[in-house]
Parts: C-alpha cells; structure tokens; sequence
C-alpha cells in the first residue's frame, strides 16, 4: 500500500473518530442520546453554513466542559399491561378455586339439567338482548346452599373472555370455566339475584379471570335478573374502549400531555394522571381551580398567567401560554398550555378545558444548542484567525513562482497553489537552490495535517533541509538528517519529501524520495514515473537510512514533480491516478510553463480538499 493511501485510510480514520467524539461530547452537553446528538450535529454545521467534519472538529476541540444546562424532563418507566407479580397472583388465585371447584362431584349436573322445565322468561331474555347472556340454574351443595351455577343455554352472540360461546359452554359450571366470577365477588351477587330476586347492575369495573395458565383482563358491564328457573346473566366487555383507554394513556405518558376540566358550576375538576404529574401533583391532591392556578406557577411567570385567565374569562376565546412550575425538588417544569371556555346556552363559560405539555426537555436542549452554538461561534473566530496565520505563514516561507533563482542547466517552472477551502490549507513546499559545487538542489515535500500546525511543520521542514543543503552531502543523508528534525519537532509531525541534486556536467540526478509520490519522466514523448525506493515518510521511524537513487537524463528530458493533492481523491485508486497524469504527460508541451498548464486543465483535482503543488524541471 502506498503512503499516500496510507494518508487517505488515516484522514478518513481521523474524521470517523472526531465525529463520533463530538457526538458523545454534543449527547453529554445536551443531556440526550447519542443518535439525537448527531442529528443536531448535522442541524448545527448546516446553521453554520460548515462540513460535517469541521463542526465535529470544532466541538471536540471545545467539547472538554460538561452540560451546559440541558434539562431531563422526567419520565416514568414504561408501562406493561399489568404487572408480572400482579399477573401471577391471579394465576394463583385462580388456580385455587379451580383445584377447588374441580374436585366437586359433578355427576348430577345432567339429572339437574333434564330436570330444568321450560322457561319462556329465560327464553325471552336470551332472544331479547344483543349482548352476551346466559341461562344459568343453581348446583347446591349438602348444606343447601348455592355451590355453584350451570349453563342451561346462551344466545348466539355469547362469548366468555377467551372467546368460548354457546357450544363449549353449555352444561358445564360456572366457576369451572370463569374462577374471576369468584375472584371479582360476581358469585355472590348472582347467588342474592337468585335467592333475593333483586336485580344486578353493575358497569365497567375491571374484571379478571383465569384458565390453564392463562389471564385476561377487561372492564366489564353485566346484569342480571331472577327467572322462574334461576337467573339470567348479560354481560359485555369494553374491549375497544379499554384499547382507546390504553392508547390515550400510552399519548400522554410518551408526549408528556394532559388533559384537565373544570367544571364551574360545582367547582370539581377532573385531571388525568399526566396533568397531575405535570404540574407536580399526586393522584391523592385536589387540583387547583382557574383562579388558583397562578398559585402553582413560578414567581416571575405569574403576570402571564393571570393575563391569559383574565383574557379567557373576559373575551371566551381559547388562550395559550408557557410558563413554569416548581417541582417538589426545586427545579423547573417549562409547561405549554391550551386552555378554552366551554359556554353554555347564556354564552357565558361553564366549563374550562385545559391541556399541557411537559416542554422541560426540549427547552433545555434549546438552551444547551444555543450555548454549543455560540461557543462553536467563538472557536470557528479562533480557527479562521489560525487559518489566517497559516496561509500569512505559507505566503512568507515559499518565494513567489515568478521569483525562482536560475538552476544551472535547468530550465524550471512550478505553480503552488493553497487548498481553495481555508479549512484544508495544508504544509506543501518546495525548495531550490544553487549549490557551491554547481550542482542544482530540488525538493518538494508535504508536512502532514492542515491549518497553522501544518504550516509551521511546512516552514521548518523547509528551512531545515536548506540549512542541511549546505553541508554538501548527498540526498539520502540529507532526508535522514531531515527525518530526525522532523520526528522531534514539538508537536510532533510527520511528511514526504523527495529530495535531489541535479549534476548539470554529467547530467546526473541523484535523489531520496520519503513516502513521497514518485516523480514522472518525459522523455521523447513518452511519459512513465521513476522507479522508486519506498522508504518511509519524514517522522514515521527515527534513524533510517534513505536511499539515494541515481538517474541519468538527456537534453530535453521534463522531470515532473508533484504532492498528492494533485493525484488523490477518495473517489479513485492511486495507481490510476497517477496513469491518468502520466498519460496526459505524454502529450504535452516540453515548455514546463505549457505542461503544468494543461496538466491543471485536464487533471480534475479536488482544489478545495488540499494544496496542490507542480513542480516541471527540464534538462537543458
């Protein structure tokens, strides 16, 4: 793998991870998970007008402080349908009247059954009702009391709560099939129906049953009457009200509303649990009236509360407003609420409906995002006046292209172009100079990173090999005199560089290349890169030997150099984007002015991803 996939892989890397850092530091300011945290994330680069990346960068870089005033609103467990202990004490109960009723000698019921006479009121009643109903006679026991009740017939539409009707159910008893006749106390009220001849009503009370293991549960109306023959018993199950029931109730709890009326006739107010909870109140406290609610709210929010009472009484119109409460822990509740007038026939108000919502939590991650907000704010002015630096720093270190001192028996041309987005201003540089000897020094490297911390690795890179240069020695001394600079630079750093020393009487070029992308030859038209040495790049391992690597040019050979942010892009494979600037190569110009002139044509580099740097020497 080449170094500069090597770079790719890590710069990649590095977002992933900064990303998912600012990620936990956003969730912990805010005080949500972290999958919203990225969300506001995205909202909040998109509001700054940045990339992903650079917002995240601009978080961690920041992200060392805590919450900044993010709010939990509290919310209660989610809630199961019946508790596991409450579910198994049923069973339990359930089970002991069926080991009870089960051991009962049941070898009369037929005789007692053959003996049941027709009934026309039984009849008529089982005709007559479009609920569930059933005949039912008495089984006594020796002590003449009522043991338990048989089946004698039931309508068509008759089903028990686990959806047994007419057929299954007919001549068998009663707590056989439903012990929750015993468990709910409805025995013993058709046993005084039956005995007493008074009528039961009773209407949608919770009722529960069990049968092999299983329980059910639903509200329940049920009547019943006394016949010449026994009793008859209607029922029926709220099935769909008991849904609606749980669904309203599921609503409130996940949105955290409720729902509140007062009544001004009587002064009663009824409110559902998550009203009561809203405003901090037990199911066991009466709420407060219309003009006392201006006593549960906080201090400073009392003026607009009594605006919107005043205004609701005075103009009957519905009125909505936020205020706060405080909770029994001393902390604020941020509630919405919608309240309206029901009026009567006068047109004066009768009733008040209210609804709230708990906004606590949105409220504090408002707060929170506002406070990230500005700090980002603060950091971007610290990271622009850096990037500002940088490029101030780059202008100064590297001469302009028109200002290149004549190399001796060279002819040599370079564009040097700064990243387009000033976030990704990297440490490219390049360096030339006549030696003592009358040999030409040529170099081109890439400081790792962007922004200021790459410019200054650039610089001293940079100044460094110039100061090394003058000792003469080779290049392969040279880059491993260069990697020990770079390796103890604080911070520390790291980069590529290709280093050479062109010998104009024997027209040789000796050169090092450190991770560096490999330099291309042209040569009577043809174009291919030099066969290169990969030794690792400046900084990766201190006291390496580079190699130095001889090459001998012709007149007219073009020796092209280049950094990565002209070959690079996430899109495409390395190797072929070097083939693609080796095959424009082929049919340029030999004019290193009009070459690097077409090559930044036809290219198709990334300008804004990273700098760019062309480098055309040609032998004279």
């Amino acid at each position: 793998m080449h170094v500069a996939d090597l770079e790719d892989l890590r710069d990649a890397a590095h977002d992933r991870a900064v990303l998912s850092e600012a990620r936990v530091v956003l969730a912990r300011r805010l005080g949500v998970p972290p999958g919203e945290a990225l969300q506001h994330l995205i909202w909040l680069a998109r509001d700054l007008d940045m990339e992903l990346a650079e917002a995240a960068s601009l978080l961690v870089k920041d992200g060392s402080g805590g919450p900044v005033g993010a709010v939990l609103a509290g919310r209660r467990a989610p809630r199961a349908e019946g508790g596991a202990a409450e579910r198994q004490a049923t069973l339990s109960e359930a089970e002991d009247v069926l080991s009870r009723v089960t051991g009962e000698d049941t070898a009369g019921d037929e005789e007692i059954l053959a003996g049941v006479p027709d009934d026309p009121v039984a009849r008529a009643v089982l005709d007559g009702t479009l609920d569930s109903s059933a005949h039912l006679v008495p089984v006594r026991g020796a002590d003449g009391n009522v043991a338990d009740f048989l089946f004698v017939d039931l309508n068509g539409v008759a089903r028990d709560m686990f959806g047994r009707g007419r057929e299954e159910l007919t001549g068998r008893r009663l707590l056989q099939t439903d012990p929750g006749a015993v468990l709910s106390g409805l025995f013993d009220d058709l046993v005084e129906v039956l005995e007493t001849g008074t009528r039961l009503e009773r209407s949608s009370f919770l009722y529960t049953t069990a049968q092999r293991g299983l329980s059910r549960s639903s509200r329940t109306s049920v009547r019943s009457v006394a016949v010449p023959t026994g009793i008859c018993f209607t029922w029926r199950y709220h099935h769909a009200e008991d849904r609606t029931v749980r669904r309203l109730e599921r609503v409130e709890r996940l949105a955290l509303v409720g729902f509140g009326e007062w009544d001004l006739a009587t002064g009663e107010a009824d409110w559902t649990p998550q009203m009561l909870a809203n405003y901090g109140l037990t199911p066991e406290e009466v709420p407060p009236a219309p003009h006392d609610l201006p006593k549960v709210v906080a201090e400073d929010d009392l003026p607009l509360v009594e605006e919107a009472v005043q205004t609701m009484f005075s103009r009957r119109e519905p009125v909505e407003a936020e205020h706060r409460v405080i909770g029994r822990d001393g902390a604020p509740r941020h509630l919405w609420v919608f309240a309206e007038p029901v009026l009567g026939d006068s047109g004066l108000p009768v009733s008040i409906n209210i609804v709230s919502q708990d906004i606590t939590r949105r409220r504090g991650v408002e707060r929170a995002l506002a406070e990230t907000r500005r700090q980002m704010l603060k950091q971007q002015e610290r990271m622009a006046q850096e990037r500002r630096v940088a490029v101030t720093l780059r202008r100064a270190i590297l001469p302009d292209e028109d200002e290149l001192e004549r190399l001796p028996g060279l002819l040599t041309s370079i564009r040097s172009m700064a990243a387009e987005s000033t976030a990704r201003i990297g440490g490219d540089w390049f360096a030339t100079r006549e030696m003592a000897d009358g040999r030409a020094l040529i170099a081109i490297g890439d400081a790792a990173g962007h922004g200021l911390p790459a410019a200054a690795a650039m610089a001293r890179s940079r100044n460094g090999l110039l100061g090394l240069a003058c000792t003469g020695e080779p290049s392969g001394r040279l880059v491993g005199w260069l990697n020990e600079l770079v390796a103890t630079m604080d911070p520390p750093a790291t980069g590529t560089a290709i280093v050479a020393h062109f010998d104009p009487g024997r027209r040789v070029m000796e050169w090092t290349c450190a991770g560096h992308p490999p330099p291309i030859l042209m040569r009577a038209g043809w174009a291919e890169p030099l066969e290169v040495v990969r030794d690792p790049m400046l900084g990766a391992l201190q006291g390496w030997t580079y190699t130095t690597i001889t090459t001998r040019l012709d007149p007219g050979d073009m020796l092209f150099l280049y950094t990565d942010g002209l070959v690079e892009r996430r899109d495409a494979d390395l190797d072929e984007r070097i083939a693609r600037l080796s095959g424009i190569l082929r049919g340029c110009s030999t004019s290193p002015e009009e070459a690097l002139d077409e090559v930044l044509a036809r290219m198709e580099y990334d300008r804004a991803a990273d700098d760019t740097t062309l480098f055309a020497v040609r032998v004279e």
